[in-house]
């Protein structure tokens, strides 16, 4: 019905026989549904589908924050969840009529009392059926009374937004901070002052909660400085680990003895104490408490993989028996390197004569996952799940965890009673 058309009891008395109803099976309030003018229309109302969880936040009146530049898909952030937001259709048409009453509403006492659905719905319910013990009259005799209520139709919907938990899109973070890497106090001049980005500025870029996005920050080694997200440069990072190796050996430390507190002090005039302090934290974990001090030990694993970083970037490929003393001399004495500390980093070829490694880092390569592949492949022919894992993990869901990522990228095949990958259309 048309918006400023009317209905009598009478008009809806003749639907109600077209219809092949009996008006004593109905209570007496009859709601028209009216269709606005087009241009009273409300476009921009949109429906979404919640979980239990959004619905939850919602009522509790907490921050749901859309996000994506015009080029990416856009998701849904809560404080600590990522959600993929995609449109679907429905298969009929949905009204959204602003204070429509339900069944057990309509009954005669119940609406002119609240004109809602407020009140227990078991009282509402017998309400309605009194109102039907009242239209017992044959509908060619005594006709009850009958309510006409003209509700408008706010809008009509054909899709809605489909909301579905998703990893957080954090690939282009850490191109976002490239441009401002902090390479030491006297490179600061060269830094494009308009590139730097506060807390904030990156929170709005990047599809992720604030939770994800902590956590992002802190494995990718962010460090705030003058108010600012900065990466660190690779050589200056492994200027300041150096600084601070050397001191175990110059204070005949026990690898779990290292002091903070005299690692600060004795490197703040090299270092600026906020990346200083940042470093520490990267780099080591509580070890024990003598006569009331902290201290602590540097992580074997993560010095160990960075330092065969640095003496993988120096070179193509190295000979693997030399690599591994090299390496072994260039940690703390008392650390161990294990050749299992290359995955990710650099690949090992046990095939030539002699073996040899190369650096082969996993952030290095491309993002989009097709065209990682394509250089995975270009790198190596053929990888087992276990070499192949630390370059495309980062891709894997719940859903599709790197063996179903292999199935759908690469080709399968056993050599040597191992079974490989290799490129899909390999010819």
């Amino acid at each position: 019905m048309e918006l400023g058309d009317e209905r009598t009891p009478e008009d809806v008395r003749k639907v109600i026989k077209i219809a092949k109803l009996h008006e004593s099976e109905l209570t007496e309030i009859t709601q028209i549904l009216r269709f606005p003018d087009p241009s009273k229309r409300n476009d921009n109302l949109k429906l979404m589908q919640l979980d239990d969880n959004l619905l939850k936040i919602i009522e509790e009146g907490k921050e749901l924050i859309f996000k994506g530049d015009p080029d990416e898909n856009v998701v849904l952030c809560t404080s600590d969840k990522t959600y993929d937001v995609k449109e679907a259709e429905t298969s009929n048409s949905l009204l959204l009529v602003p204070d429509l009453l339900f069944a057990a509403a309509t009954g005669m006492d119940e609406t002119k009392k609240n004109n809602s659905m407020e009140g227990d719905s078991d009282t509402s319910f017998d309400k309605s059926n009194s109102s039907l013990n009242k239209s017992t009259e044959s509908d060619e005799g005594v006709k009850s009374p009958r309510i006409i209520q003209n509700k408008d139709i706010m809008n009509t919907f054909f899709t809605y937004y489909e909301l579905k938990p998703c990893k957080p899109r954090l690939s282009k973070l850490r191109k976002t901070l490239e441009p401002t890497r902090y390479q030491g106090s006297e490179l600061e001049y060269a830094v494009d002052k308009a590139k730097l980005l506060t807390y904030e500025m990156i929170f709005d870029q990047t599809q992720a909660s604030r939770t994800e996005l902590n956590a992002e920050l802190k494995k990718c080694q962010a460090i705030e400085i003058d108010g600012y997200y900065r990466l660190l440069d690779f050589d200056y990072e492994f200027r300041v680990l150096s600084y601070m190796l050397d001191l175990i050996e110059e204070n005949s430390w026990p690898l779990d003895r290292i002091s903070k507190e005299i690692t600060l002090d004795s490197l703040k005039d090299l270092v600026p104490l906020t990346i200083l302090d940042s470093m520490f934290e990267f780099y080591s974990v509580e070890s024990v408490i003598d006569d009331g001090v902290q201290y602590y030990q540097y992580k074997q694993d993560k010095v160990c993989k960075f330092l065969a970083r640095v003496l993988l970037k120096s070179a193509g490929k190295f000979n693997l028996v030399e690599f591994l003393q090299a390496w072994k001399d260039s940690v703390p004495e008392g650390m161990t390197p294990d050749e299992s500390l290359l995955s990710g980093i650099a690949l090992i070829d046990k095939t030539t004569t002699p073996k040899v490694v190369w650096g082969f880092v996993e952030s290095d390569l491309p993002e989009e996952i097709n065209e990682r592949f394509k250089i995975l492949f270009q790198a190596r022919p053929k990888w087992t799940v276990e070499e192949i894992s630390p370059y495309i993990e980062c891709y894997a869901t719940e859903k599709m965890n790197v063996n179903a990522l292999l199935t759908k990228y690469a080709r399968a095949s056993t050599q040597d009673g191992l079974r490989v990958f290799s490129a899909k259309h390999m010819k």
